[in-house]
């Protein structure tokens, strides 16, 4: 069972009024996830927030938030679902970050329907690959529909 108390958590939260929202004001990863310390180990806030409140978290199971906010751990906002689940929801509401919406990403739609095209052209995935800067694998995988799918 989760060793951090009620009152640890909502000592680190601002609440907001409009959406309802408990904003995590300690510290927080790098991708926003709050984070807190027990027993020397760091649990993220809304998992933590989730057992304080709610009840045990069973193995295999993601806290997912209902708002879209990774800073908040307001309990009605949080609900279980499976690493499936979590990533369908986060599909759904446009929060993946495929495609362009992926930092990482080198290409944009617009190079993708331009590679599209060349491939009409009858140029190699290597030739590609060298015209964009990316790794021959990533032209094969947008040949084959692995990858940028839906442009």
């Amino acid at each position: 069972m989760n060793p951090i108390t009620k009152e640890r958590i909502e000592n680190k939260v601002e609440r907001i009024p409009e959406g309802g929202c408990w904003v995590w004001m300690g510290t927080t990863t790098v991708r926003g996830y709050g984070q807190i310390i027990s027993n020397n180990r760091k649990h993220y806030a809304h998992r933590a927030s989730y057992e304080a409140f709610i009840g045990e978290i069973p193995k295999d199971m993601h806290v997912c938030h209902a708002c879209d906010n990774v800073y908040c751990v307001n309990p009605a906002h949080l609900f279980l679902g499976t690493q499936k689940q979590n990533l369908e929801d986060m599909a759904r509401k446009g929060r993946s970050t495929k495609g362009e919406r992926n930092p990482m990403s080198k290409l944009n739609k617009e190079d993708v329907k331009d590679i599209k095209y060349l491939f009409s052209t009858g140029l190699s995935d290597s030739e590609i690959s060298i015209e964009f800067s990316v790794c021959r694998q990533t032209i094969n995988n947008i040949r084959n529909g692995k990858v940028w799918k839906n442009v």
